[in-house]
C-alpha cells in the first residue's frame, strides 16, 4: 500500500509542477501577440511621406502671407557688453548681480560710438545695478524696468535713435 501512495504522490507532484510551466508559456504567447498587434497597429496607421507632405503644401496653401506691419523688423548691429557683477544694496544681506547685456544698436557708427564711450557707459550701468535690491529686480516685472531704465541712461549717453534695444544674456541673483 505505501507503494501506491508513493506513485500516486509522485503522479500529483509532477501535475503540480506541469501547470505553473504551462501557466507562464500560455502568459508569455498572450504578452508576446499583444505586443506584436501593437506594434503592427502602429507601424500601419502612420501617414506615409507624401501624405506628409501633401498635407504641408495644403496647409501653405491656406496660411495668408503676414502683412508687412507683422513681419520682423531689421535687426541691427549687436554689441555685447562684458559681464557685470555687482553687490546689490541689500541692507540686511549680501546679494550680488551677476548680468551681462548686448546692445541693439543702429549702425555700425554707433557700434564704433560704444566703443569709443564704453566706460562711461559700464559705469552708468555698474552705478544702476549697484543701486538695486533683490526685491527690486527679482521680479519679471522689476528685470523689465531695469531694462527699461538702462535703455534711457545709454540712449542718454549715445544720443537719441541709435540704441535699438537692451537684452540680457545673462542675469542671475545669488
Amino acid at each position: 500500500m505505501a507503494d501506491k501512495q508513493t506513485n500516486e504522490d509522485v503522479e500529483v507532484k509532477g501535475e503540480a509542477k506541469k501547470k505553473p510551466i504551462l501557466l507562464f508559456i500560455i502568459i508569455g504567447v498572450v504578452v508576446l501577440a499583444a505586443a506584436g498587434g501593437g506594434a503592427f497597429f502602429f507601424l500601419s496607421s502612420s501617414p506615409s511621406d507624401e501624405e506628409i507632405a501633401a498635407e504641408l503644401e495644403q496647409e501653405a496653401q491656406k496660411k495668408p502671407e503676414k502683412p508687412a506691419a507683422e513681419m520682423p523688423q531689421d535687426i541691427g548691429v549687436v554689441k555685447e557688453l562684458p559681464p557685470f557683477v555687482v553687490n546689490l544694496a541689500d541692507p540686511q544681506a549680501r546679494h550680488f548681480l551677476k548680468a551681462s547685456i548686448s546692445l541693439e544698436l543702429k549702425d555700425e557708427e554707433a557700434a564704433e560710438l560704444v566703443e569709443k564711450l564704453m566706460p562711461r557707459i559700464r559705469n552708468d550701468v555698474l552705478l544702476l545695478f549697484s543701486s538695486q535690491t533683490m526685491e527690486d529686480i527679482i521680479s519679471q516685472e522689476g528685470k523689465v524696468r531695469l531694462r527699461d531704465e538702462i535703455i534711457a541712461r545709454i540712449s542718454h549717453i549715445l544720443g537719441p535713435g541709435r540704441l535699438k534695444n537692451v537684452y540680457f544674456t545673462q542675469f542671475v541673483v545669488q
